[in-house]
């Protein structure tokens, strides 16, 4: 029953009176925190995959979120979670969430439940989108089927094109890394989700360095394909980068047998003469410069050993037994290394 409050003493009034003012004044600025901050948004590019698990604090769960990128703040999302009172309503479970969701929509995701089946994909690094596409197959995913076809024409990033076409258009540009791919993906949201990871490797520190060194992206790809395939061990990846370096400063074919397996469409222990002699682009036997495109998919590693690497004095590498590598300024010392490593034969 509403109470006449003029009657009380005056003390009292005025008490009363400054408690429904202070009521009055928090109910408006739980209004203006609803709109200003729960509504507020991060940068909003791709998508996180987060496990929730069943015994996860709101905090934990808060922090998660914010790391992933999938909200801006995790005080945020904690401060909503408390005002709805629905810590208790955010369901455990694997999920895939855009990144730049408001706290409130990140919270109605989360009390939604996750609802898609996922497969998770390792991708090797140095493969091929031929290779990616029987491990896709492999790991029984529909999209995995038409993949190779989507990646050989679907190219979205403005430095996936070189001067001349590519046998594949997203060869070395979908990124390898261990995916968790929805079962009901396509072809191309799955090379979308691939061509993202790239976007994110190549960021603004690679992109001014090779910038710097008088690289595109497309060359950078490019040249770091090369090395991961030839490389076995990492620290042979900057001196492989460098003697192509020194190669193209000498105008002089490349030679590089990974280029021509890729040309062959097959990797063969070893190369005959007529295997050099295959007509195409990519035989780096052949032609001068560097191939059409990248050869398979660069790890961050090789990417970073291609930035590192400068053109020196050696020109040639041979690869011993256990798959490292020498390397050699003359002919006559590869010939040589040739000889004491494989024999006559």
């Amino acid at each position: 029953m509403w109470k006449d409050f003029r009657g009380l003493p005056g003390p009292q009034q005025l008490l009363l009176g400054g408690v429904c003012a202070l009521l009055a004044l928090l109910i408006v600025l739980g209004g203006v925190w609803q709109y200003a901050y729960a509504g507020a948004r991060g940068p909003s590019e791709g998508s996180a995959v987060v496990d929730i698990e069943e015994n996860m604090t709101g905090a934990e769960i808060a922090a998660l979120l914010e790391e992933k990128g999938i909200i801006p703040s995790a005080r945020v999302f904690r401060m909503a979670l408390f005002l709805n009172n629905e810590g208790s309503a955010l369901k455990s479970g694997h999920y895939r969430l855009p990144c730049g969701l408001t706290a409130e929509e990140a919270i109605r995701e989360l009390r939604r439940g996750a609802d898609a089946a996922f497969e998770t994909v390792t991708i090797p690094e140095g493969s091929t989108a031929a290779q990616m596409q029987a491990i896709l197959q492999k790991a029984g995913l529909p999209g995995g089927d038409g993949f190779l076809a989507e990646a050989s024409s679907y190219a979205p990033l403005p430095y996936m094109k070189g001067p001349e076409p590519a046998a594949v258009a997203g060869e070395g540009f979908l990124f390898a890394d261990t995916y968790d791919i929805p079962e009901d993906y396509s072809a191309r949201q799955i090379c979308d989700l691939m061509y993202r990871r790239t976007d994110e490797i190549l960021d603004a520190d690679i992109r001014r360095r090779a910038e710097a060194k008088g690289l595109s992206l497309h060359d950078l790809m490019t040249i770091a394909s090369l090395v991961e395939r030839e490389a076995r061990f990492p620290e042979d990846q900057e001196p492989i980068a460098s003697v192509i370096f020194a190669r193209l400063r000498a105008s002089m074919p490349l030679q590089i047998d990974a280029a021509v397996q890729y040309a062959l469409g097959e990797t063969k222990p070893e190369l005959t003469t007529r295997d050099l002699e295959v007509d195409s682009p990519y035989n780096t036997y052949r032609r001068t410069g560097l191939p059409p495109g990248p050869i398979g998919a660069p790890g961050r590693s090789a990417i970073l050993a291609v930035l590192a690497a400068e053109p020196g004095e050696d020109l040639y590498y041979v690869a011993k037994a256990d798959g490292h590598h020498v390397f050699l300024r003359t002919y006559e010392e590869h010939l040589k290394a040739i000889e004491e490593i494989y024999g006559n034969s």
